[in-house]
Formats: structure tokens, sequence, C-alpha cells
């Protein structure tokens, strides 16, 4: 038996996560960090402690997922949601409607919902429907509470939204304390006995690019739990690549406009839908995300070699802003230093792959992919490219081409398999996703598309 098992059956037991292949490097870092935390290294004593003290094991379980989202992620669903499924609703049977983002992460989703229905409705929106957002992971919740956002958690909302309802707080936003108070954040461990206590019931739960953290077995257990917090004819909403792992017999899988949800045939039983409505006040429990590409330039590039000199030349330095000002969202700033660089150096992998990044949150996905593939023609071992390239793909940004969506992640999971910290050919910035997330859910995304074959 592995010394990683007793805590991966723990924390499964206790919270679902399947704990396997590259989530085994997060736990191993998570186990470190405790044993410094507690003085020992002894697993039982360990265990015993995360047993007896919630508050120690929901900082342990923060270290285990990829907490990776931004406002608006996936938006044809939200409009679907706020523009067609919510308004038959009401018409249907008046409000209010209440909504649950469960595994809310760091809250971006259920404030993206208020956001919407606040755009529809005008000030009648916190009237007509609540929302709540719930996760098992405290730590994000105090940050969703928060409200604080910076960085690539705007990268996909149109900036007269990001104007409206947020205000510059040094170099972060803060959310409008509206918006704030409106949305609830409430601790949801969908395998605790007795998952109701979240309130409900709900008329719409969102469980998006949540489910690759469990097995078949465990999605269908919380499939089951997530139907007796449904209203009758109430919807289930998984992410887009998510959908067809998620069909599992519990609930029907229907589809309208190009937007599939998850329904129950017959209303639930009265022993299943008897769960009390708690009203929806704002709180923490104290404990508790082609095209035919360009043909490739005829010029060998020169292969790129890592400087010399320890002090920064004047384009590492650009390149610095550059990488700071994608990170502030400042798209234009950032393509407007990375031009005479380019420039200057055609073949700068650094500098092709924030090109990139910047071009894709510019929503020019094809010019994205470019850039992805010339820093790949320079360094065959940028996996940071060949992931980004996937996402094209996998995202809809650019028309999927499965074959090539699946050689991207492979090659991300291949490299880094071999070299776990590789830094895929940069010799200035920091990749901007953490080898070891990038490669956990490379090997995710391949794993459904093996688990999807021939399936339709």
């Amino acid at each position: 038996m592995s010394a990683l098992d007793p805590f991966k059956q723990w924390v499964h037991q206790r919270c679902g996560l399947h704990l396997e292949g590259l989530a085994e490097a997060r736990l191993t870092r998570a186990i470190d960090a405790l044993q410094v935390e507690l003085g020992t290294q002894n697993s039982d004593v360990l265990l015993a402690h995360l047993r007896q003290d919630n508050d120690l094991f929901d900082r342990f379980v923060s270290q285990l997922t990829v907490n990776e989202t931004y406002f608006f992620r996936e938006p044809e669903t939200i409009q679907w949601l706020v523009d067609t499924y919510l308004p038959r609703r009401l018409a249907e049977q008046g409000g209010p409607l209440r909504l649950l983002s469960a595994g809310c992460s760091s809250g971006e989703e259920p404030y993206s919902v208020a956001m919407a229905l606040q755009e529809r409705y005008g000030d009648r929106a916190q009237a007509l429907f609540g929302i709540i957002g719930g996760d098992v992971d405290h730590q994000v919740l105090t940050k969703a509470q928060a409200g604080l956002y910076a960085g690539m958690a705007f990268r996909a909302l149109h900036p007269s939204l990001k104007a409206r309802f947020f205000t510059p707080v040094g170099r972060s936003f803060q959310l409008s304390a509206s918006l704030r108070q409106w949305v609830a954040f409430r601790s949801l461990n969908l395998l605790a006995p007795d998952e109701r206590a979240i309130g409900g019931p709900f008329d719409v739960i969102l469980f998006r690019n949540v489910s690759i953290y469990f097995d078949e077995a465990t999605r269908r257990t919380i499939q089951r739990k997530l139907k007796r917090l449904l209203t009758p004819n109430g919807i289930l909403l998984c992410g887009v690549t998510e959908t067809l792992g998620n069909d599992l017999g519990v609930l029907s899988l229907k589809e309208e406009q190009g937007v599939f949800y998850f329904q129950a045939d017959t209303p639930a039983s009265e022993e299943d839908s008897g769960a009390p409505t708690i009203p929806l006040t704002n709180h923490i429990s104290v404990v508790n995300e082609p095209d035919a590409p360009t043909a490739l330039p005829a010029q060998e590039p020169p292969r790129q070699t890592p400087p010399s000199s320890s002090a920064p030349t004047a384009a590492q330095a650009e390149l610095q802003h550059a990488h700071d000002a994608l990170n502030q969202n400042r798209f234009s700033e950032a393509d407007a230093l990375l031009a005479p660089l380019l420039a200057d150096d055609p073949w700068n992998v650094d500098a092709l792959l924030l090109a990139g990044l910047v071009a894709r949150w510019q929503q020019q996905p094809q010019r994205a992919f470019d850039y992805f593939k010339r820093a790949l023609y320079v360094a065959p071992e940028c996996w940071p490219a060949h992931f980004y390239q996937a996402e094209l793909l996998r995202q809809g940004e650019l028309p999927d081409h499965p074959t090539q969506r699946q050689r991207g992640y492979a090659a991300v999971v291949r490299l880094l398999e071999a070299s776990p910290l590789a830094s895929g050919g940069l010799t200035v910035i920091a990749p901007p996703l953490p080898p070891g997330d990038a490669c956990f859910l490379a090997k995710r995304y391949l794993s459904e598309h093996t688990a999807t074959q021939g399936v339709g």
C-alpha cells in the first residue's frame, strides 16, 4: 500500500475527491505542509488530526483542487439561462426562483449569473431570484464573499460590465456591494449525510467544471443528491466538456438552442423533496476552464538559449512589463509592448507565448493559435503552447479538431511526466499555469475524450 493511500481514502470518503495520477503531486505537497504544521511525520497522527479538526481538514482540502475559474466562463450557457429558461420559468410559476452554483470556487460563476440577471431585470432581479454559491473549500468561499478580483479572472468579462460592477482597489477590483450582498455563500459537501443543509429546493443547479475531480461512482452519488435538491422540472447544468460524462441515467439529458442540461423525468419522491427552504442570507459557516493553421515560415528559426547574465536586459524588462500588463487585463498595452520585441526577435518563445495569450483574451483565436504554433516551432518542449492550443479547440474558440486537440494535451502530459518542473522553454517569464495543474487538467481532458468514444 502506498503511503498516500490512507489520505486518498479519507479525502474520498469525506468529500469525494479522486486523487489519482497528477493529483498525487498536490496531495504530497499538502501532506508535507501538514507534517510541518503538526511537527510529525506519523501518518496515523496526521490522519487523526484531520478527522478531528474540521478547520485543519478544510485547509488541507484547499490545496487539492485547481481553482481555475473566471467570469462568464462558457457564456452561451449563461445567456440561454438568463434569456430563455428563467423567463419561461417565471412565466410558468412566478418568483422568486432559486439558483445554486455547486462547486462555486472563488465566486466568479454565481456572480456572473448575478450580473447577467441584473442586466436583464434591473432592480427587480434581486426580488425575482435568490443565488447561492457552495463549495467544500472554505478558503475560496472567504475569497468569494470578499469579492476582490484581479488578473485573469476578467479574461472573458466585457469591459462595460467590469466598469459597471467593479471599482479599482490598488491593482485589484472590488465587486459592488449590492451583488456581494445578493449572492449567499455556504459550505457545501455533496457527500455529507444531509446535502439539503444548503437549502433549496432549487430551480437551477450549476455543477460546471467540477465533476473532473470525481470518479463515475461518486458522480452518480452526487447526481442523486442534486436531484433531491431540484424543484419539479428544475434543471442541472454541467460544463460543456463534462456533459456526456455525466449522462449516468440519474437524470435525463435534454437540449435546447444548443445548450445541454439534465432534468428529472418525474418529480422527486415526497421523502426526497422535503428539503426546507432556508433564507438566502449571505454567510459562510464558521467552520466553513481550428481553422487550418497558417503555413510554417520557410526560414529556420534560431534555438532560444537562456541568457548568460543574471542582470535583466532591456528586452527582458519589457517582457516582464508585458507580462504584468497581461495579468492586469491591459491587453492593448501588452500588445504594444510585445510588437517591437517580436519585430526585433521573431522567435522569442516568451514573447510568442505572451502574444498568443493576449490575442486569445482579445477574442482573436486564430491569431493566438498561430502565435502558439510559432512558439512550438522554436521550442517543441513549450508545454504551455501545447496546452493553450488544445484549449482553443476544446473551448470552441476555434472549430474543434479532436485528434489535434488530443495530441496537444498528450504532449503536455508527456513533457511534464518526463520533467514535472519543466519551464517549457521559457527563459524570462514563469509558465502561466503551474506545471502540475496543467498536467492534471490535460490528463483529465484526455480521459474524458476516451470515456466518450463511441457515444452518440
